[in-house]
């Protein structure tokens, strides 16, 4: 009797021990770390004829695309016949008489050199034409530039232009470019930065965008590297991650990359 007696407590104290030790707090243990997150993928780029380009040949009207960055524009135009763009053209506002004075050329002059640019486009198959009611030296056209070649050929056109306009194929999705293929596509404004905030800078990507506000600029790559930019304009490429900074938090100073 007495041994049942002792075997009957062990047991309760067995149980009364398993009873205090699960009422005891727990032991905080290390913090988890937090989810690491894969980066996206990089862009595989589009197909490389896409970015093909032409030459420029004497007497080709594309010389009047004058300045450096759109006379790449408009022979890469011109190699993509199937893709519409938006063109600007513009003619002089003045002459120069026989005394070598500087004499603006009358409204009906103005009226007269536009309804021509008008006319040879719509005679080429334009159907989106747009005249500046402000300016009677220019007029935009968006069309293909098989369809625009003709009144860029008008003898008092002098300067065109050439941007991005909204089609089907997307040529200037810029985000679709991988980073080798920026400088091809001349639709495509080059971004470069500083990896790390250290020089020497480097290509980070691309951007669509025309003007890029002239302000420091900070975002973390795909990878996790942080860049410092000279411009508010960051590449399209995907997966970057822009970085708002404070005054309380110096640009580059102290932070810390994401895992």
């Amino acid at each position: 009797m007495a041994g049942a007696l002792r075997f009957l407590f062990a047991w309760a104290g067995i149980g009364l021990c398993a009873a205090l030790a699960c009422a005891r707090p727990v032991e905080p243990g290390p913090p988890a770390a937090p989810p690491v997150t894969s980066a996206p993928p990089e862009p595989v780029g589009v197909d490389p004829s896409l970015l093909t380009t032409s030459e420029l040949a004497p007497g080709d009207v594309e010389a009047k695309c004058l300045s450096p960055l759109y006379l790449p524009r408009c022979l890469q135009a011109r190699a993509h016949p199937e893709v519409r763009f938006t063109w600007s053209l513009s003619w002089d506002e003045y002459r120069t008489n026989e005394r070598g004075d500087q004499v603006a050329y009358t409204e009906s002059e103005m009226l007269t050199r536009r309804q021509q640019v008008i006319d040879r486009a719509l005679a080429d198959g334009v159907r989106e034409i747009y005249p500046r009611r402000s300016r009677l030296s220019e007029v935009i056209l968006v069309g293909p530039a098989p369809a625009v070649r003709g009144a860029m050929a008008l003898p008092h056109v002098r300067m065109v232009t050439v941007n991005c306009a909204d089609d089907d194929r997307e040529f200037c999705a810029c985000e679709r470019l991988r980073v080798d293929q920026c400088a091809a596509h001349a639709f495509c404004q080059e971004v470069h930065g500083l990896p790390r905030c250290r020089e020497p800078a480097a290509l980070a990507g691309c951007t669509r965008a025309e003007l890029c506000p002239t302000v420091i600029a900070h975002a973390y790559d795909p990878k996790g590297v942080l860049w410092q930019f000279s411009s508010g304009c960051l590449p399209a490429q995907p997966g970057w991650q822009p970085v708002a900074w404070t005054e309380a938090t110096p640009p580059c100073e102290g932070a810390v990359e994401p895992r």
